[in-house]
């Protein structure tokens, strides 16, 4: 089956002058299946932003290929086709948000689409309720908070019927609560509604989430696996810069001082479970 992301030999270089040239990609291959769910971690300046921004053709490679469902993204023709397959989220809503009501804005893309009337609506209402925003149709943007705010610029993605949803580190601007709406609505998306996710983070516990988790470094891929394979190593994590999720590293830590773990936690409930069954002998230490 055709990838919906196909990341060829591709390396890109940032042009700022003769002496300010900056390579942020090295000869990257990535390959995202559907309805995959995945998260890119890595230290500022590790190339995630930059790889997140060649998936629907906002930067085009220096060197290598990005196919799309086989579209080039060096095709400018298959520009429209692209970017209806893949749509982009970024870290501030507010760069996203264009009209004066919720509904109006994620409307906004299906109109340009030159969809029909009942369908924009359809469509609106939807998304909206996909990422648990009705009854906020007649709100104006300025009068929600960053949550709802990041909320809303997902559904007028999601308005749009991409394949693949690539979200450009979506939680950095928000406080606690707003990252957990966000973080409700990108795993519905995923788990639900089969919709492929490519998720930018630089928050451990996010990644955790994920099927799979790619970390990068200077450029290159330096770990790709499941998330328990990827934070197994702690110290190949931190030599790229990196923590581990804390319950994760709890749980090192009791290994440290003698208490075999029956696996490496991911989440508070793991941990929890976990150290139920060693206090109840229902696993052998």
């Amino acid at each position: 089956m055709e990838p919906i992301i196909r990341i060829e030999n591709v390396s890109y270089t940032y042009e700022g002058g003769e002496q300010d040239q900056v390579e942020a990609l090295l000869d990257v291959n990535v390959r995202v299946d559907a309805g995959v769910f995945v998260a890119v971690i890595g230290h500022n300046g590790s190339g995630k932003s930059t790889l997140a921004k060649h998936m629907n053709a906002i930067l085009l490679p220096t060197r290598g290929d990005v196919y799309v469902l086989g579209m080039n993204t060096r095709d400018r023709s298959m520009l429209w086709n692209i970017r209806q397959t893949v749509g982009m989220v970024f870290q501030n809503p507010d760069n996203q948000i264009v009209a004066t009501t919720v509904e109006e804005d994620v409307a906004f893309g299906p109109e340009n689409l030159g969809v029909p009337p009942h369908e924009i609506r359809r469509r609106v209402d939807e998304a909206l309720t996909l990422v648990d925003m009705r009854g906020y149709e007649q709100a104006g943007p300025h009068q929600l908070s960053g949550g709802q705010k990041q909320r809303v610029a997902i559904a007028g993605v999601i308005a749009m019927r991409p394949k693949c949803i690539v979200l450009d580190e979506p939680t950095a601007m928000l406080d606690p609560v707003g990252r957990q709406e966000v973080l409700r609505t990108v795993r519905r998306l995923a788990s639900e509604e089969g919709i492929t996710v490519v998720h930018i983070t630089h928050f451990m516990s996010e990644a955790v989430m994920a099927d799979r988790v790619i970390v990068m470094d200077d450029g290159r891929i330096a770990l790709d696996g499941g998330p328990r394979e990827v934070f197994s190593s702690p110290d190949a994590l931190r030599r790229l810069q990196l923590d581990v999720p804390q319950v994760t590293e709890l749980a090192f830590e009791l290994s440290r001082r003698g208490v075999k773990m029956p696996r490496t936690p991911l989440t508070v409930k793991e941990l929890a479970e976990d150290v139920d069954a060693l206090l109840s002998g229902r696993y052998a230490r």
